[in-house]
């Protein structure tokens, strides 16, 4: 996968963003499930000041998001390309390849993914998600036989949720329904919210 068109920033931020999220990568990794991950010790574990990574990230939450998209998105982009702007990185990956691949990485690194979960983060991970799903739905390259699904302001917000609820519980569960499966179920979780959320005609 290319990089995302009008990508190109300063070296220097892709630089520092991808040693940061290589940082909380590794603490993630190494720390047991559910403790405290500080971004003092993520600015010693990526050998950057406390100051160059409030200049990129307000909290560890906001850093976890990007961790997330770079662990997601890692067989396709490799994070030195990508860590200046993954929100857009995914946008393309999901526009390109639909939101398979995704589920399966999650999966895949189902261990990580607990961990990283247990992470406090903000309205950040919502937006960038509530992105992705839109992406998704309305303009995905990927599968041109399904027709896209329109939602509302609040059938949309219903709707992430709800998929985000069933992406979790699948990736914790023993034996998930498969990637298609899953396809299924969140497409038309999306196409009820979106239907009922349409008002009734005059």
């Amino acid at each position: 996968m290319a990089p995302p068109a009008g990508s190109r920033v300063d070296p220097r931020v892709t630089r520092t963003r991808a040693a940061l999220i290589r940082a909380l990568t590794t603490l993630v990794s190494d720390s047991p499930k559910g403790e405290a991950i500080s971004m003092s010790a993520v600015a010693q574990r990526s050998g950057l000041s406390r100051q160059a990574l409030h200049n990129h990230y307000s909290n560890v939450g906001d850093l976890a998001t990007d961790v997330w998209i770079s662990r997601l998105l890692e067989s396709q982009l490799p994070v030195e390309e990508s860590a200046a702007n993954l929100e857009q990185a995914l946008t393309v990956a999901v526009r390109e390849r639909g939101i398979e691949p995704l589920l399966a990485a999650g999966r895949a690194n189902r261990e990580f993914f607990d961990k990283l979960r247990a992470i406090p983060r903000g309205e950040r991970v919502a937006e960038v998600l509530a992105a992705a799903v839109t992406t998704w739905l309305t303009d995905s390259d990927h599968d041109h036989s399904r027709p896209g699904i329109t939602l509302t302001d609040d059938a949309r917000t219903f709707a992430i949720g709800g998929m985000v609820a069933l992406v979790s519980t699948w990736q914790m569960a023993e034996n998930p329904p498969s990637t298609a499966q899953q396809v299924t179920a969140l497409r038309m979780f999306a196409a009820a919210a979106a239907a009922a959320g349409v008002p009734p005609e005059a």
